[in-house]
């Protein structure tokens, strides 16, 4: 072979290029690793659109295995056959070889080479082979660096809502539990039918997803072979929809999502008389990184089997062309396929391991792996909807985007109001979602329940007994023990707190604060005594000063944030005159740097102790009940979810619950649906264990 078997090649180029002397000979180039390795002129295909006709209804399996051998003895067969059976001898199960095939002559472009089959194998779905088509690989610039997850995925939805919409829906809940089972890692939002190009290109620019996800129909731009995705106006004025055709897609956006997924029928077709080269290589040409589209109808069914198997792979860190051949291979394994697996094509311009430059970065001592051992934390599998609080809980402290907003606030407030007068808002599961997200980012997190009971020590009784709504001091001594307790993600030692318990030790029973550093001592367990000092004396700000310095000397200049939930069970009183002025107030004003503080806790408290003239100061979200018109896309996405997609009855079940619903239904709904449903009480949630 010409190339140097000492080495494993990792990569092969198929090339077809036009000849020189302006003939209409093809010649194929075969490069392995950069180096060209042989070339020969492309194979007689003689009537190219029976190929393109193999993935019709009513076309049988042979046509597609005849179309493949064609497409084969075209590409390899007529001189590059040797040299192609040594280069797949180099490959493995486990160490694939990639496979790119970059077709220059537009009317090659649109053959299903995805079909390329030899001595009755489909080359694209060996596991030995990644395949993928595309241009030469461009290296990442100085501007395009990897950055911090969670992975934000933007659906777009183009079907009008009466319009084939259960069909979208299921592709919804597919990619919601495949994406959302992995908690903190990723972040979806959808987007129903834009109501013109305007309100798609804010939407992205905001949130600058890094992969875009649409579901709609493509076809030829009337009047010309240009292909265009067609949105459905939502609107009684104007025209029943808008276009966006490939022309368009330069100037549609200033970020440039680095993978853009078009589930848009013929979206990937690129006619020889369409200069662009079709939808997805005008994303291409735009700056995406990568396209996923399809080359032709896909059934729903095989659209929510890829989808969900796509994004599971993704939800995993798996490079998008390992994403695109485990679903490929997902949907061969169906009873029925009917060449379905072969439809996507992936198309590149980068390294597909750089498609996704997105990192996970726990905190030192953290890991990924102790998220899904942490019960509060594996709960988040089930936690859906909240689109919008999400983003902006998460993003009030912490966001992401590449040239700093200036509204981060290190204080955020999460409240809750239900409109059904039940007792859970789900303010908890969005707290958590976020400490599990700022993790992953690299944060410091303390999650404190101030419900739980205060551990005393034996012999410890001078500190007062437990009682229902905790004091300043039992406060922070619960900080301090969830702070270093082992079933924290992240967990401080125990002598970080050295020099507070002796200062504390020091006031808490006597107005003397004593001379010179006090040596870090264990706490003696002492009740403040508010009859030593006078009412002016300044024991407590000593107190939390050095609660303060304490956490930030333990946070190293890391961010660390610690959420404070059910914070309506402190003593107002203590909240509003010694909490809040020593602790809460300090952070806000940027004096404790680098720690962060979420506060929890119902709305109608938290509206009395907040004061009003440090509102600008602190970041707000409020959850409630579910809007009613929300309960069949959330009940599928719960379903999925747990791992069993709802059948014709349960869709049945649940459109009856829909009818009955008032304007809003409350967060524990789909947990009482679950008690009463063997198949969703059985279930073990999807990626669980993962």
């Amino acid at each position: 072979m010409a190339h140097d078997t000492a080495k494993t090649p990792t990569e092969a180029v198929l090339r077809l290029v036009g000849a020189a002397n302006g003939t209409d000979r093809t010649t194929v180039t075969l490069s392995v690793d950069g180096r060209e390795v042989g070339a020969a002129p492309l194979g007689v295909l003689e009537r190219t659109e029976d190929l393109m006709t193999v993935f019709d209804r009513g076309v049988g399996d042979k046509d597609r295995e005849h179309a493949g051998d064609k497409l084969y003895g075209a590409l390899l067969g007529t001189g590059l056959d040797e040299h192609w059976a040594d280069l797949r001898k180099c490959g493995t199960a486990r160490r694939p070889l990639r496979v790119r095939l970059d077709v220059e002559p537009l009317e090659l472009r649109c053959l299903p080479w995805e079909l390329l089959r030899h001595r009755g194998q489909w080359l694209w779905r060996r596991q030995e082979l990644l395949w993928r088509r595309g241009i030469d690989d461009d290296p990442l610039g100085a501007g395009e660096l990897r950055e911090l997850g969670p992975l934000r995925v933007l659906v777009v939805v183009c079907q009008p809502p009466d319009d084939d919409r259960l069909l979208a829906e299921r592709e919804i809940a597919a990619i919601s539990g495949a994406l959302e089972s992995a908690p903190g890692r990723t972040y979806l939002e959808i987007l129903d039918a834009p109501r013109d190009a305007g309100q798609l290109s804010a939407c992205i620019d905001e949130l600058r997803p890094h992969i875009v996800h649409v579901i709609g129909h493509g076809m030829p731009r009337p009047g010309s072979d240009s292909p265009v995705v067609v949105f459905p106006a939502d609107t009684r004025d104007g025209p029943d929809e808008w276009l966006l055709a490939a022309g368009d897609v330069a100037d549609l956006t200033d970020w440039k999502p680095p993978l853009v997924v078009l589930n848009a029928c013929h979206a990937g077709k690129a006619d020889p008389a369409d200069l662009i080269g079709g939808m997805a290589r005008a994303f291409l040409d735009a700056g995406t990184r990568a396209v996923v589209s399809m080359q032709d109808d896909i059934e729903s069914d095989a659209a929510v089997v890829f989808a969900e198997k796509f994004y599971t792979e993704l939800s995993c860190a798996r490079a998008v062309d390992d994403a695109v051949a485990a679903a490929r291979s997902e949907l061969a394994r169906r009873p029925a396929s009917r060449g379905s697996w072969a439809l996507p094509v992936l198309l590149t311009r980068t390294a597909p391991g750089l498609v996704l430059p997105v990192d996970h970065l726990p905190p030192p001592g953290g890991s990924v792996k102790g998220i899904d051992q942490c019960k509060q934390y594996q709960e988040l599998r089930r936690f859906v909807g909240r689109t919008d609080e999400r983003r902006r809980a998460w993003w009030a402290l912490d966001d992401p985007a590449l040239v700093p907003s200036g509204t981060d606030r290190p204080v955020l407030v999460i409240g809750g109001h239900s409109q059904t007068n039940s007792e859970h808002t789900g303010k908890t599961w969005l707290t958590n979602w976020c400490l599990v997200t700022w993790f992953l980012r690299g944060h410091h997190i303390v999650s404190v329940d101030l419900k739980e009971p205060l551990a005393h020590p034996a012999g410890a009784a001078a500190a007062g007994p437990p009682t229902r709504h905790k004091d300043w001091l039992s406060v922070l001594r619960l900080i301090r023990q969830e702070a270093t307790s082992p079933s924290q993600l992240c967990r401080l030692p125990e002598t970080a707190f050295g020099t507070f318990n002796a200062v504390l030790n020091r006031l808490a029973a006597s107005a003397t604060p004593g001379d010179g550093e006090p040596e870090p001592a264990e706490d003696a367990w002492l009740a403040f005594d508010d009859e030593v000092g006078d009412p002016y004396d300044k024991r407590k700000t000593h107190i939390m000063d050095a609660f303060l310095d304490a956490l930030r000397t333990a946070a190293d200049g890391r961010p660390m944030v610690i959420a404070l939930d059910h914070a309506e069970t402190i003593m107002r009183g203590d909240f509003v005159n010694v909490l809040y002025k020593g602790l809460v107030s300090p952070v806000a004003y940027g004096h404790a740097a680098p720690l962060r503080l979420i506060v929890v806790g119902r709305d109608a408290w938290l509206n009395e102790v907040l004061p009003e003239a440090d509102s600008h100061m602190l970041g707000r979200v409020s959850v409630g009940d579910f809007e009613s018109d929300q309960f069949m896309r959330l009940a599928r996405a719960y379903a999925r979810r747990l791992g069993v997609p709802p059948d014709e009855g349960i869709e049945d079940l649940l459109e009856m619950i829909n009818g009955q619903l008032a304007p809003h239904f409350s967060v524990t709904t789909f947990e009482s649906i679950r008690a009463i449903l063997p198949t969703w009480r059985e279930a073990r949630p999807q990626g669980a264990g993962r």
